[in-house]
């Protein structure tokens, strides 16, 4: 999941007042679980953060389809 900061947004800015100051920040988005920020651009499309996504959408197991060969009689 691609969670950079959005450009506009400042790495250690966690203020929820909405928009910044001089009005060029976008609102907050916020965890629609756990109700953190949201500063990721996947993350606040998805509204989810990168641990409660990984809650509700685990990775599947690596799990391999075994093949071997095998001997059959024919059957004509």
């Amino acid at each position: 999941m691609n969670d950079e900061p959005l450009p506009d947004c400042a790495p250690g800015d966690t203020a929820l007042g909405g928009t910044a100051p001089d009005g060029a920040g976008r609102p907050p988005v916020l965890c629609r679980m756990c109700g953190r920020p949201l500063t990721g651009r996947a993350s606040r499309r998805t509204g989810l953060g990168p641990a409660c996504d990984a809650k509700l959408h685990p990775d599947r197991p690596d799990i391999r389809p075994r093949r071997h060969e095998v001997e059959q009689d024919r059957l004509f």
